[in-house]
């Protein structure tokens, strides 16, 4: 009688090749769906359009479908916004490609030569050991990332939080599964948009709100502002946990699968400059804050700081030292013993394209903004929903912001919506405040595109996460932030007497 064969694993990994397989067809059919759906929507979006300038909302739905569905890589996308701006008649080939030159992309670039040069002389890998030596689980390391992000952003941009915490956070997560590693640039991006809320100085719509809530008589200090900003932050960010665990599948208990090695390793040349180029961002990014706050923000050293040591700067300046400061490998005896802590060999593997497609973002938001397209919009909604109400109204410019913001900077939308909603709410006979409020927290969002804020871009091009992934979890997070954010202020703003 024959032995028994062994048991096989042919019928299993014949059902991985066949959903693989069927993933791909998927892939493929979406793609190709997509490249003729974009210009047949577009078609229709300039026919129905009764905008003074149909071509944008139809040039946006194309740019739109094909970001999506991924009919082609997302910065050609970007490029061919600006040609269809061009095209069209919406702006000159000065202001259309001058969207690819603005002075924000200039933080990707020096930011982007940080975060390369923390992966190749391994310092996000140390701070990732250490705090996977912290962390129980998956859901922990996710928590602590977030906490971190979160925290940072407080202080500073958002970008920079973000992207001083995503090479952390890559090391960290180097040998989990494709969908915890989407999850966790998720939570870095938008833990850091969501801390932005906490403070004044955390995300610049904070300012201009603050700017048009004193053109209705409130002067909010920065303790003030916290008191509304970080509790309101904080709530956010336990629902951001729960989005992301829900979306990705993460459960208590589940045990992170680590590449980052424990044994003590020595530092290096690069790790010590690498060290000393970020602290120097950080204060950077923080003296300027910091000045207006000791000296007030009129004084001849914070206007001189607002004005000269932008963040743009200050990232660039961290960046380029790089290339000057030593950076000998760890443990690398073949490594030439002087070269510098970046090469420009090293920092052309980095994904530029994030930057052309950031740009196309900053393009249509312009135009969105010059054209009236984004008060035409506003005016629409207000008459459609005929809010009245202080809370209707305050619902009504939350949703508007959040919406708007999805499709332009969240600066733009701030600058158009803080104003808009103060003159929405004396329009309805209801209470300005916390219509300004509600818009401007609103301005903040934004997480569904990878356009709709810096976080998301950096995100995106860590190459983690898809444009699918980011818009299913996002408009989910969009839905009960509105929710949160309108209930946050129904609470607060009656407490510290600012109407409603």
């Amino acid at each position: 009688m024959a032995s028994a064969a062994p048991p096989s694993n042919t019928g299993i990994e014949a059902d991985a090749e066949a959903l693989a397989d069927g993933g791909s067809r998927f892939e493929y059919y979406k793609q190709k769906i997509g490249f003729v759906a974009g210009p047949v929507l577009a078609l229709v979006v300039w026919w129905l359009s009764s905008t003074k300038a149909p071509a944008l909302p139809a040039l946006m739905a194309l740019c739109v479908t094909w970001w999506i569905t991924e009919a082609l890589p997302a910065a050609v996308v970007a490029l061919f916004a600006a040609v269809g701006a061009v095209l069209t008649g919406l702006a000159t080939p000065a202001v259309a490609f001058g969207s690819f030159g603005k002075p924000q992309l200039f933080l990707f670039v020096g930011s982007f030569f940080v975060a390369e040069a923390m992966r190749i002389h391994g310092l996000g890998e140390r701070m990732a050991r250490a705090l996977t030596s912290i962390a129980r689980g998956r859901l922990s390391l996710l928590v602590m990332l977030g906490v971190t992000s979160f925290v940072l952003s407080m202080a500073m941009s958002n970008a920079a939080a973000t992207a001083i915490v995503l090479p952390i956070a890559l090391s960290a997560s180097a040998a989990a599964d494709r969908k915890y590693q989407a999850a966790v640039v998720l939570m870095v991006a938008w833990a850091a948009s969501v801390g932005g809320l906490g403070t004044p100085v955390g995300t610049p719509p904070n300012l201009f709100g603050i700017a048009a809530l004193r053109h209705q008589g409130l002067d909010l200090g920065f303790v003030q502002w916290m008191g509304m900003g970080v509790p309101i932050g904080l709530v956010m960010m336990l629902a951001l946990v729960a989005i992301l665990a829900w979306f990705f599948g993460i459960k208590r208990g589940m045990v992170l699968p680590s590449s980052v090695r424990r044994e003590p390793l020595p530092w290096c040349a690069g790790e010590y400059s690498v060290v000393a180029v970020v602290v120097l961002a950080i204060v950077g990014w923080l003296l300027p804050s910091i000045v207006q706050a000791l000296a007030g923000e009129t004084s001849s050293a914070a206007v001189w700081l607002r004005k000269h040591l932008s963040e743009e700067v200050v990232a660039v300046i961290a960046g380029g030292l790089l290339f000057v400061l030593p950076g000998g490998k760890r443990g690398a005896a073949a490594s030439p013993a002087r070269r510098p802590a970046l090469t420009w060999a090293e920092a052309t593997r980095i994904d530029w394209g994030v930057i052309l497609l950031f740009g196309g973002g900053i393009l249509l938001g312009d135009l969105a903004n010059s054209t009236g397209l984004s008060a035409e919009w506003g005016r629409s909604l207000v008459a459609l929903t005929s809010a009245h109400s202080t809370w209707g109204i305050v619902a009504l410019c939350t949703a508007i912001a959040i919406v708007l913001s999805e499709v332009t900077s969240n600066t733009a939308t701030a600058t158009l919506m803080a104003p808009l909603a103060a003159d929405l709410a004396h329009a309805a006979g209801a209470a300005p405040i916390p219509a300004v409020l509600g818009a401007t927290l609103g301005a903040s969002f934004g997480f569904m595109m990878p356009i709709s804020t810096a976080p998301n871009a950096l995100a995106y091009a860590t190459g983690k996460v898809s444009i699918g992934q980011m818009v299913r979890a996002g408009i989910v997070f969009d839905v009960i932030g509105f929710a949160l954010i309108v209930g946050g202020l129904r609470i607060i703003c009656p407490l510290m007497g600012w109407g409603g």
